[in-house]
């Protein structure tokens, strides 16, 4: 219950959130990073000697039995004996050690793969964690185009309301008809029902941006603090590829892989060496009859001997065994041309996208002013007679329209630098 109330107390309403604090939020409670470690530590836990079978094995044993029985027994000697309810105790108590000492260095090669699975698993942790946070930012960034909608239409809102107030008085001085009043109180209300909607709209992208950071309820009343600024990780595009081909964790995930089936291979080929084993044992034993040749016998000692084997011939299975991981082998080398392929046309997608937006959010900026200005004139025209409503509303539309097409260029740019870092591996740099 105190962690889930810690959890909640992340996003307070009111809180204004940045790009680095919703980085540092999804490193901390995004549920796939927290799912991927969990697989890290497994395999990190698998790296161990012990577990490439370099270290002996140590056992303990012991036992205690009881037999009550009725004897009838004739000794060849002609006595004989015989008794009713006789009692056997046997006390037996051991430890052994078992080491192999050599098992054609396939330990080695065991111990090689387990650590290469380690590397291979930070590789898929980092690529986790690149993913988790790409989705995060492009949520954010996402959520601040529809936060600056919402301040576009309610800027709008303003001015369909300036025109209300004009065209009211205007008709309350003869000057306008009722109907162009009226029209004006639809615009209006047109404008104000198109607020509520988007209200909606960003308050359901706030609630997706909070699941990605990893919170499972919070409050949807924060405000983003952003800038669409060009990441410096960006400057040099001509460079962008050769980054990724060098840097994707995903590709150096496929490259691990690669040299998991490797060291796969040498192990299965050690297997047909024979097998060297040391064996270490203490043995106790006490007996006690009431019947029998003996009444008690109790011993003591230690056993100690040396075991190799050798497997001949196992039904070929063996090399079958050794066949199947070089097909994997050779299956990890094509995945990974083909992740290679992937990558550099996502790469050289992404470029074009980001080389494209930024041209159109320099159009728009352009095209933009000219329609404020417009805007401005339009009702500075009606205000004073010399225009009509549908020339206003108009120009009213345009300026809205051209916003829109700015703002969504700018996000565009922000969202196409976001994959490009991804693709790159530098989306957080020394942050993970």
């Amino acid at each position: 219950m105190i962690k889930l109330l810690l959890l909640f107390a992340l996003i307070q309403p009111g809180d204004t959130l940045t790009e680095d604090k919703v980085i540092e939020l999804a490193l901390e409670h995004n549920f796939d990073i927290r799912l991927e470690k969990y697989n890290l530590k497994v395999a990190e836990n698998n790296n161990t000697i012990g577990n490439a079978g370099m270290l002996p094995t140590v056992g303990v044993s012991g036992s205690g039995r009881q037999s009550i029985q009725d004897t009838e027994q004739q000794f060849i000697s002609g006595e004989g004996q015989s008794r009713d309810g006789a009692k056997t105790t046997v006390y037996t108590a051991g430890a052994s050690l078992d080491w192999t000492l050599f098992d054609g260095f396939r330990m080695f090669a065991t111990k090689d793969r387990l650590e290469e699975i380690s590397q291979l698993n930070q590789m898929a942790f980092k690529n986790q964690v690149q993913d988790a946070i790409s989705d995060v930012l492009k949520s954010f960034y996402n959520t601040a185009l529809e936060q600056d909608r919402l301040a576009l239409l309610e800027s709008t809102l303003k001015l369909s309301e300036e025109r209300v107030t004009i065209s009211k008085e205007k008709y309350e001085v003869g000057k306008a008809s009722k109907l162009e009043y009226l029209q004006a109180q639809v615009d209006y209300n047109s404008d104000q029902s198109a607020l509520v909607k988007q209200q909606e709209v960003i308050a359901i992208q706030k609630l997706q941006l909070l699941h990605l950071i990893g919170v499972q309820e919070g409050y949807d009343s924060f405000t983003l603090a952003y800038t669409h600024d060009t990441s410096d990780k960006l400057k040099d595009l001509a460079n962008i590829e050769s980054d990724a081909i060098q840097q994707n964790p995903m590709l150096k995930q496929l490259r691990s892989q690669q040299e998991v089936n490797i060291l796969t291979i040498k192990e299965n080929e050690r297997e047909r060496l024979p097998t060297l084993d040391f064996n270490l044992g203490y043995n106790y034993s006490n007996l006690t009859a009431e019947a029998g040749f003996l009444q008690s016998n109790v011993s003591s000692g230690i056993t100690y001997g040396l075991t190799a084997t050798m497997t001949l011939f196992d039904g070929l299975n063996r090399n079958r065994t050794i066949q199947n991981a070089k097909i994997l082998s050779e299956q990890s080398f094509t995945a990974y041309e083909q992740g290679e392929a992937q990558l550099r046309t996502a790469v050289r997608s992404g470029l074009m996208t980001l080389r494209n937006a930024q041209i159109l959010a320099d159009l728009e900026q352009k095209n933009l002013e000219v329609a404020e200005e417009n805007v401005s004139i339009a009702l500075e025209r009606y205000r004073v007679g010399k225009s009509n409503p549908i020339e206003v509303r108009e120009a009213q539309n345009n300026a809205v329209n051209a916003q829109i097409r700015y703002i969504e260029a700018l996000n565009t740019t922000k969202i196409a630098e976001i994959e490009l870092l991804r693709l790159s591996g530098n989306l957080l740099g020394s942050r993970e």
